[in-house]
């Protein structure tokens, strides 16, 4: 019985880290965006297959989950977890300060 147990959770444990590994490479391709829209475009592009690949992975183990009377984590939430992390958000303002340069920013500052 433990060792059903520790299966399960090991299982959901590693679909979940899953797609928390393939949005970290999403957003390893955010600065991609400094060199123009289609560099950074190719960049997601070429991650995206992996964060669907471990969506459906996700997906499968909660059905797995839920039909032996588990509690499934909701993709969705796990999806919004990932993209409004704290990766992303210095992700983000690395490539504002980039593009836009540092003057721009401390000029509005001031």
């Amino acid at each position: 019985m433990a060792d059903d147990l520790s299966k399960q959770l090991s299982s959901m444990t590693s679909g979940v880290d899953d797609l928390k590994k393939s949005l970290n490479e999403i957003n390893k391709a955010i600065p991609d965006f400094t060199s123009g829209m289609q560099s950074g475009l190719t960049g997601i592009a070429k991650v995206l297959p992996d964060v669907v690949t471990s969506m459906m992975n996700l997906n499968k183990q909660n059905k797995e989950l839920a039909s032996q009377g588990g509690k499934p984590a909701s993709v969705l939430s796990q999806l919004a977890s990932g993209m409004l992390s704290w990766n992303t958000a210095i992700s983000v303002g690395t490539t504002l300060l980039i593009t836009y340069g540092v003057n721009y920013w401390i000029g509005l500052l001031i």
